[in-house]
């Protein structure tokens, strides 16, 4: 999709620099707006050169497709945004320039574990994503939901339905997120916790992008978004709050780099050096630069440059220890099995996950039917072994689940609900002690009779 049209632009006569830059990117429009026209006016007024700038939209995932695709010979010049683990294929792969800017050594060389540079320039991290919940407060306030504050508050019965997200393979931010809660809690339990979550998941979008969308037009209660969405709506003055899970968080450089073949190298290196630069990382900030203000703000990732008022301090949140091998490692594996186990099973996978809802309120239905008819007298130790088969039923059911077996699950789940209410039937009535009580009674009363009416005969 393009955003904007080629406006040719006469040079200045500089010849050192090409006088069109082009760029694929994953960012917003309004990012790519405004840096569109604050660079334009950098280099009229700075470097004396006429330039024009065009962009296209790919989500990240695509924009590596295309590097690789392109193979040396691009048809644009810089790959703007994404997650560090794509760059770091693509490098790997011979696909990015080596080129580090002006302002190279003062980025850090890594955040919170995770590099945020390349040692040799193939590729720079220009801003810091940290990830969590887009919140739709008027929404929230609707359906009286809490706001989520952890991961696992999202398995709550009561957001069923009510979340949006997109898929790790279409997206880098959601591949991040994934891999976050993957190292946070063991690769295993997360794969659970994540079928887990897709039951109370509404909808699955195409792209990032359209998660952000979604909440801010309310369709859904809470989306999984990278951060500068969540700040972005706020700043345009819609009811949203971006939400930092509390369990398991990580902030990740957000990348940039120049692709190997390059047909405008040299406007591409003057390029980075601005969005490294104290400017660009104002503007990205949301800091107006040259008449310019990005209307969805960024934490820079030079941390020599003061925060505004408007953005977190992440530094002080509790992270993750973060394993970057590990994560290049499976990648793919994770995309794939998302993709083939829960996106393309999501219908199978809340068909499932619902008998296993109804198992567990059919088991706790008839354990409090047990207890009452217990304190009435009822024999309830068939029940309760039949109960115990039911619970049985219900575990291997949810164990199927946690791997993938969702027909199995749901066939464990409904026979675990029917074992259940059909145990509370193998109660016994407790012996009629009460009428044999009363006969008592009644017969001690008329011998007792018969006894005084006799000795006061006599």
């Amino acid at each position: 999709m393009l955003f904007t049209a080629f406006q040719a632009l006469p040079a200045t006569g500089q010849t050192a620099l090409e006088n069109e830059l082009v760029i694929i990117s994953s960012h917003s429009k309004g990012i790519l707006d405004s840096f569109k026209t604050a660079f334009e006016k950098y280099c009229q007024d700075t470097l004396n050169t006429a330039v024009s700038l065009k962009y296209s939209y790919y989500a990240s995932e695509d924009c590596y497709k295309l590097a690789k695709e392109w193979a040396g010979k691009p048809k644009a010049d810089i790959w703007w945004g994404g997650g560090v683990n794509l760059f770091q294929t693509a490098t790997k792969e011979g696909l990015l320039l080596q080129y580090k800017c002006k302002d190279w050594g003062k980025i850090p060389g890594s955040w919170f574990g995770i590099p945020a540079k390349d040692t040799d320039g193939s590729w720079t991290g220009y801003a810091v994503s940290g990830f969590g919940f887009a919140v739709h407060l008027d929404y929230l306030k609707k359906y009286n939901l809490p706001e989520p504050k952890t991961w696992s508050d999202l398995l709550k019965p009561a957001y069923k339905g009510h979340i949006v997200m997109c898929t790790p393979a279409r997206s880098g931010s959601t591949h991040m997120m994934v891999e976050i809660v993957m190292q946070g809690m063991g690769a295993d339990p997360a794969w659970a916790y994540f079928r887990k979550m897709a039951a109370n998941v509404g909808l699955f979008t195409g792209r990032s992008g359209d998660v952000k969308s979604d909440v801010d037009k309310g369709e859904h209660g809470i989306g999984l978004v990278v951060d500068y969405y969540g700040f972005e709506s706020a700043a345009a003055g819609l009811p949203i709050k971006l939400v930092y899970p509390t369990d398991h968080s990580l902030a990740n450089p957000d990348s940039i780099a120049i692709l190997a073949g390059a047909p405008h190298p040299e406007i591409s290196k003057a390029f980075l050096d601005y969005v490294i630069s104290e400017e660009g990382q104002k503007l990205s900030m949301g800091v107006e630069q040259r008449g310019v203000k990005c209307p969805s703000p960024r934490l820079p990732v030079r941390a020599d440059i003061a925060l505004p008022p408007h953005l977190p301090d992440i530094t002080k949140m509790k992270m993750i220890s973060y394993d970057d091998k590990l994560a290049n490692d499976r990648w793919k594996d994770i995309n794939t099995i998302y993709e083939t186990t829960i996106e393309k099973k999501h219908a199978e996978l809340k068909d499932a996950w619902d008998s296993i809802d109804n198992a567990q309120k059919s088991i706790s239905d008839t354990e409090a039917k047990m207890k009452s008819m217990e304190n009435e007298g009822y024999d309830t130790s068939k029940v309760k072994a039949e109960l115990n088969r039911a619970k049985d039923l219900a575990a291997s059911a949810l164990k199927s689940f946690d791997t993938g077996e969702y027909s199995t699950a749901k066939s464990s789940a409904t026979k675990a609900s029917d074992t259940a209410k059909a145990a509370i039937g193998l109660a016994e009535k407790p012996p009629p002690y009460a009428t044999y009580a009363t006969i008592v009674v009644v017969i001690l009363v008329l011998v007792l009779a018969l006894y005084y009416y006799k000795k006061k005969a006599k």
